[in-house]
């Protein structure tokens, strides 16, 4: 059998959402059916916020070659992945007259040699629109063989289409759900869009929740930026201690908190003695087991859980409450499973009683357990892009 050849196009490993997206779909695909490259847009470490690029070893353990766009560029630099060179070599000889004209400017020659590139393959994907925007729009590049993997709602960047030509032909794939999606991409002419489910391998473990402890425990598993607010957790809270319940928030995610101006909104609230901030987290489950919180905060968005985070840790058992950040007003089963609120009494009352019984936190979180293997194990959604890939 002829192996199909897929790239990825991602901007890099770290621990997080988008990236482990990548990772999941590239360790769930039929490797009899497809070889699967990676071209990372940017130097390994660029980003100071995390310590490693946390799926780069995995995704060579895999038997995926990674590219290094940079190194591709600049014929002095060594990729450290030596399985490339054999496609490095080629590529450089094609783009020896480029390097050499000098009426050629560097912007022209990253646009050959990405066209030069994407040519060796079936398939072309790009893990998030920002991706796809600067690989190819700013090369004026539009390759017919794209696929572009959205894994963010506009409502957290107003601008993330701005630089889309909306008359041409787009290939979407998305874990964004229907009906929010045809809200995002409503300016668009013509697209296909299919929906993949933010799945990954399911595997649940046990955490002691009957841990008697003096003060209650929410935790918040997010990484920490602009684009995922904490406001209206603060305010939760707030009202829950003025209310007289004796409580603590620890927020786990990579991220400086005085940097993104969130230690002015504790002080503002005068929350800040009940708010501590654990740093990135590298293990969810091991975390949890340590130390288990009785109830988790988390966002959505169309009343999905909005990331891995959630999704792994209903693995645990521990029961979820959910701040919707975009609220369609669509009726969706999965509502009746992850609570998810918009009126702010709303959320503190439900979260207080669910930390006044545990048995109803119990069932709950049972629920959440039980909805996540039935509906995100990657094994029962791989098809669909296999089908794409395929077709």
């Amino acid at each position: 059998m002829i192996k199909k050849k897929i790239l990825w196009v991602v901007y890099d490993f770290v621990q997080a959402g988008g990236q482990r997206y990548v990772y999941e779909i590239c360790k769930a695909l039929n490797k009899k059916k497809y070889e699967i490259d990676i071209l990372k847009v940017s130097s390994l470490g660029l980003d100071k916020n995390w310590t490693s690029e946390y799926y780069y070893q995995p995704t060579l353990d895999m038997g995926c070659r990674i590219f290094i766009l940079p190194d591709l560029l600049s014929p002095k630099a060594v990729n450290k992945n030596r399985s490339v060179k054999e496609m490095i070599r080629p590529l450089r000889e094609k783009l020896k007259f480029a390097s050499t004209n000098s009426d050629k400017t560097e912007a022209s020659t990253e646009a050959l040699l990405l066209n030069t590139l994407f040519s060796n393959y079936d398939c072309i994907n790009f893990s998030g629109v920002s991706v796809y925007q600067v690989s190819c729009i700013e090369n004026g590049l539009h390759p017919d063989k794209a696929i572009i993997h959205i894994l963010s709602f506009s409502f957290q960047d107003q601008l993330m289409y701005n630089a889309f030509d909306k008359n041409l032909y787009y290939n979407f794939v998305s874990p964004v759900t229907p009906g929010a999606i045809e809200n995002d991409l409503k300016d668009f002419k013509h697209y296909t869009y299919s929906y993949f489910p933010l799945c990954f391998e399911t595997i649940p473990y046990e955490v002691d929740t009957e841990i008697n402890k003096e003060i209650f425990t929410i935790a918040i598993f997010t990484r920490l930026s602009d684009r995922k607010p904490l406001d209206p957790f603060f305010y939760a809270l707030k009202i829950l201690i003025e209310m007289g319940v004796n409580i603590k928030l620890e927020i786990f995610g990579a991220g400086d908190p005085e940097a993104l101006g969130i230690g002015n909104q504790m002080r503002y609230l005068y929350i800040q003695p009940y708010v501590h901030f654990r740093g990135h987290c590298n293990d969810i489950p091991d975390t949890l087991q340590n130390n288990p919180p009785d109830l988790l905060w988390f966002q959505s968005a169309n009343k999905e859980p909005g990331g891995y985070a959630a999704l792994e840790i209903a693995m645990s058992g521990i029961p979820q409450v959910f701040w919707d950040f975009m609220d369609l007003g669509i009726n969706r089963p999965i509502e009746k499973i992850f609570p998810s609120f918009t009126k702010m009494l709303d959320f503190v009352q439900f979260s207080k009683k669910l930390l006044e019984d545990s048995e109803h936190r119990k069932i709950l979180g049972e629920r959440q357990r039980n909805y996540v293997l039935k509906e995100y194990s990657i094994k029962d959604h791989i098809h669909i892009l296999e089908t794409i890939y395929d077709t």
